[in-house]
């Protein structure tokens, strides 16, 4: 009779443990695949787990908690960054852990029994179990509301670092405590220490969405900065081709002279080489690029200039599209960041390979976005980011926020790249 409560305890705990882990995840992020796989998952995570109780090993039990919550949460579910994943699998280990430990000293403390007596009787361990189950199924919904009001997008590997280090120290403390306590008013005192680590958790959630918060507005700060640098040099650069325009349209009468002289004197070569001089002077003061949309005029007008300064041959072809359904700030991300990856790349070659591609059109109701470079064939990246050689912050060059804009719009970016060429692509449907 006693290992019939003892399986029970542990297929029902273990049960429900699981069932509440993906209910975690399926409130808190998209799955990827059909409901049959998750009832797989689910059965795999208990049968995996009973044979972890199997060793006797509490520490060990609790290493398998960890792994499995975030190999089933990365790989089941879809989030833009896999670190909030693990970040939320981690914090439900922690409600897991603390949720069994109240309940088991709660048992302990209203039934009169002592710690080991509970451990060691299954009949009382059944019970405890269904206080810890009733518990779990209880206040998870709670949990889910104050992960879902205060979420930290922009976790970092050593925020993740940092969990799993804290979860295996509450763990630890946990073990070690339960196994000298012998009387009740211990039980209290571990019960007061548990609810403070259940609040010193919550507290975590709030503080890594500040942390979060911050490093956006900083990114944020930094793309309004570079738009309003671009802007200031876009207007700079217009009124200096004014200012030289007006000297050329004031010297324009002795260059007519001039002209009329040589072809006068039968000097027609160089009367026709004196002509493109004055044209490619009049080229140059108006901007290479001129569409309706003028942050894009003015971003391209930027990024021409540096290529020229850089040697960087440059094709531009631009579809006068109506870039209205896009925020400015978002067309400054993509457009901008995208061609400050393919001029850096560009900057590395030799000056007779430095060449960039861009085209944007239409097609079919959606916005195409194409650039190709050529680079110096290695790519170096952190997860989704490639890795500058720039150094300090300008880690990633903006591929992560450029696609964070994208799917603003119901957009997708792709990547490829052979030995020659990088080429990202954008598709973006235009919201009515």
């Amino acid at each position: 009779m006693e290992n019939v409560f003892y399986w029970g305890n542990l297929i029902l705990s273990y049960g429900v443990s699981g069932y509440v882990m993906l209910k975690f995840m399926f409130e808190l992020f998209e799955p990827k695949y059909k409901k049959h796989v998750y009832i797989i998952a689910w059965i795999a995570f208990v049968v995996a787990a009973i044979c972890f109780n199997e060793t006797k090993i509490a520490i060990l039990k609790s290493i398998y908690g960890i792994i499995a919550s975030c190999i089933i949460g990365v790989v089941l579910f879809k989030s833009p960054s896999k670190r909030k994943i693990v970040g939320v699998a981690i914090f439900f280990f922690l409600y897991l852990l603390i949720v069994d430990a109240l309940s088991v000293l709660l048992f302990t403390i209203f039934s009169g029994k002592s710690l080991e007596l509970v451990q060691g009787n299954s009949i009382l361990l059944f019970v405890c179990g269904l206080c810890n189950q009733a518990m779990l199924l209880c206040f998870y919904k709670p949990m889910i509301g104050i992960m879902k009001k205060h979420q930290f997008e922009g976790i970092n590997r050593q925020q993740n670092i940092f969990l799993i280090i804290l979860a295996l120290f509450e763990t630890l403390l946990f073990i070690y405590i339960s196994g000298i306590i012998d009387n009740t008013s211990n039980s209290i005192v571990l019960i007061l220490l548990t609810t403070s680590f259940l609040g010193f958790d919550i507290y975590l959630i709030y503080l890594f969405e500040a942390i979060s918060q911050k490093y956006a507005l900083e990114n944020e700060m930094e793309l309004r900065d570079q738009q309003l640098s671009m802007q200031s040099n876009y207007y700079h650069s217009i009124e200096t081709q004014y200012d030289n325009s007006r000297r050329l349209i004031h010297d324009m009468k002795n260059h007519m002279q001039t002209l009329e002289e040589l072809y006068n004197s039968g000097s027609g070569l160089e009367a026709r080489n004196y002509a493109q001089t004055i044209l490619k002077s009049m080229d140059s003061f108006s901007g290479r690029f001129k569409c309706r949309n003028r942050i894009l005029t003015i971003i391209l007008n930027d990024k021409i200039l540096k290529c020229d300064e850089q040697g960087i041959n440059i094709n531009v072809e631009v579809e006068d599209i109506d870039f209205d359904f896009i925020d400015p700030f978002d067309m400054t991300t993509i457009f901008s960041n995208l061609l400050d990856n393919a001029i850096e790349a560009c900057s590395k070659i030799s000056i007779k390979k430095r060449n960039i591609k861009l085209r944007v059109f239409k097609f079919n109701g959606f916005v195409t976005i194409s650039i190709r470079n050529r680079y110096n064939g290695r790519l170096v990246w952190d997860r989704e980011n490639l890795v500058s050689t720039k150094g300090g912050k300008h880690m990633g060059l903006g591929l992560k926020n450029v696609k964070s804009a994208v799917e603003k719009y119901d957009g997708v970016l792709q990547r490829k790249n052979d030995d020659e060429y990088f080429e990202v692509k954008i598709l973006m449907s235009p919201k009515a």
